[in-house]
């Protein structure tokens, strides 16, 4: 696509929000050739920021549907517009870089050419954006988070209140549909020959209208929610962390992560940057009564927190500790528990809430820069 077009559509994919801003120059649009083909770049760079079906789309692009809808059909099946069905009628909403088109790459699996030129773009492009987005975007310290890390629900001490934004079995008992498909982080590290870790592959969940999309279009699989507990219950034997989209009253997916692989615990685990991830507000207490020194929660924390001091009895780093209750769910002498924070902060409740919070604190961070 030419520079014009490909411009446009950054800017129309700025409007989307994310993590990862679109900065116009070779290595992305190297990246967008792939993505899109010209005629679904010029539609997509003309997409409104809500939902909208095929007939009205046309009628502000001086189209007609018959003309667009295998344009918008074929970016759906590209994980690079999401549909949905509203009152029977099919909504496309063009998505973001990131979260939302670089994941819908990799949920799905597939080794073919085109991932693995797929996983090579999105890595330089992101490592380029990172270093340039440090540089222009002034970020303050106490920024909202994009993500947020839920407990295992079994490691919390029952004396405290249990909020229900931590409570993952209500979560999943309340949605309308759930999906499963491959870690997009640990399959692009796949597709880059990258050393595999032994975490699960099938650890990403979607719920909803989401949920429904990745299955249409071979992104994933549905599954029952007995099977999603199931698969979450392994996840947990392996010491992952839960981490979701950071609101309350609806999580949008939920990711498995390992360290190893996942950008954003990398993110927060050495750069500090904690607007990748906000923790539980829980946090491990030791019984030094029980605790046998085994070394099974420093073995299995994926940010480094703990460690079994000299006298035999685990230590938590709380500079470190995202609260996500491995350590005490995998104790096999019950010397860790968790408990509340006094701090602890309700998440904004819906996607629109956080991406208004997200922005706020943007145009402060920019007002303090100058």
């Amino acid at each position: 696509m030419d520079e014009t077009l490909g411009k446009e559509l950054c800017n129309n994919l700025n409007n989307r929000g994310g993590a990862v801003l679109a900065f116009p120059g070779p290595e992305l649009f190297e990246l967008l050739d792939e993505l899109f083909t010209v005629e679904e770049a010029e539609v997509a760079a003309k997409m409104p920021p809500a939902a909208i079906s095929a007939e009205d789309l046309a009628e502000r692009l001086s189209k007609t549907a018959d003309v667009l809808v295998p344009i918008l059909e074929s970016m759906t099946d590209k994980g690079t517009v999401l549909d949905r069905e509203k009152d029977g009628v099919t909504l496309y909403k063009l998505l973001p870089l990131l979260p939302g088109i670089f994941e819908f790459q990799f949920m799905g699996g597939k080794d073919t050419e085109r991932h693995r030129r797929l996983a090579r773009l999105f890595k330089e492009y992101i490592t380029l954006a990172e270093v340039k987005m440090r540089k222009t975007v002034p970020v303050p310290k106490d920024m909202t988070a994009f993500s947020r890390v839920i407990p295992i629900e079994r490691s919390i001490d029952a004396g405290p209140r249990i909020y229900t934004f931590h409570q993952l079995s209500k979560y999943i008992e309340e949605a309308e549909a759930v999906s499963v498909g491959h870690c997009y982080c640990r399959h692009q590290a796949y597709l880059l020959g990258e050393e595999p870790c032994e975490a699960p592959r099938e650890s990403c969940f979607s719920f909803g209208p989401g949920a429904k999309y990745i299955s249409k279009h071979g992104l994933g699989r549905l599954v029952s929610k007995e099977e999603a507990l199931a698969i979450l219950e392994k996840c947990e034997e392996s010491g992952l962390i839960h981490l979701t989209s950071n609101t309350s009253n609806f999580l949008e997916y939920l990711c498995n992560c390992c360290a190893c692989h996942c950008d954003s615990l990398k993110k927060i685990k050495e750069q500090g940057l904690r607007f990748y991830g906000a923790t539980s507000g829980l946090y491990p207490e030791t019984d030094p009564d029980k605790c046998i020194g085994c070394g099974t929660c420093e073995e299995h924390c994926q940010m480094d927190a703990v460690t079994v001091n000299d006298e035999g009895t685990a230590e938590i780093d709380r500079n470190m500790c995202l609260g996500c209750g491995a350590c005490a769910y995998l104790c096999p002498s019950d010397a860790l528990v968790m408990r509340s924070a006094d701090d602890i902060r309700e998440p904004p409740k819906t996607a629109k809430d956080l991406r208004a919070s997200v922005l706020k604190d943007l145009q402060r961070g920019a007002a303090e820069a100058r």
